[in-house]
């Protein structure tokens, strides 16, 4: 009587691995385009964000704030003594991320939440593949993100 031991032989092992290898291959190219879109994602959602907290902060501490774009970075300026000041709070994009446009910035609020000017602002961000996103703030003080644009 023969006796099977437990465990896989060399054959089942190699086809396996062949079988992975395949599916690597095939989705490999695909994940190569999905990384800047991710990036401009969460660029786009890293400055909403940021504007978020600067609004509430213009707020809470009855002051305007700004956030002044530069390269790929961009620091946050308080309104004190008849001109705006660095706070020292600087951030950078990821990587791969770029301004597209520095003409329409800064971005700000003043001390009642609404926009430093009283035109809707823009920042475009744009990724390495030409795409890009709006991020918009309305003179009301409304921060939204617009879709699907091209550098």
């Amino acid at each position: 009587m023969v006796r099977r031991r437990n465990g896989f032989t060399f054959i089942e092992i190699i086809v396996s691995l062949a079988i992975i290898a395949i599916l690597a291959a095939i989705a490999i190219p695909n994940w190569s385009t999905l990384l800047p879109n991710y990036a401009l994602n969460s660029a786009s959602r890293q400055v909403q964000s940021e504007l978020h907290r600067l609004k509430s902060r213009a707020v809470a501490e009855n002051a305007n704030f700004r956030l002044v774009f530069s390269g790929t970075s961009y620091s946050i300026q308080k309104y004190s003594g008849g001109s705006y000041t660095a706070t020292g709070e600087s951030k950078s994009l990821p990587d791969g991320i770029t301004l597209a446009n520095t003409s329409d910035t800064p971005l700000g609020f003043t001390s009642r939440g609404t926009s430093i000017d009283s035109t809707d602002k823009t920042v475009k961000l744009c990724n390495i593949k030409s795409k890009g996103k709006n991020v918009v703030l309305t003179d009301t003080g409304r921060i939204r993100i617009d879709n699907d644009q091209t550098c």
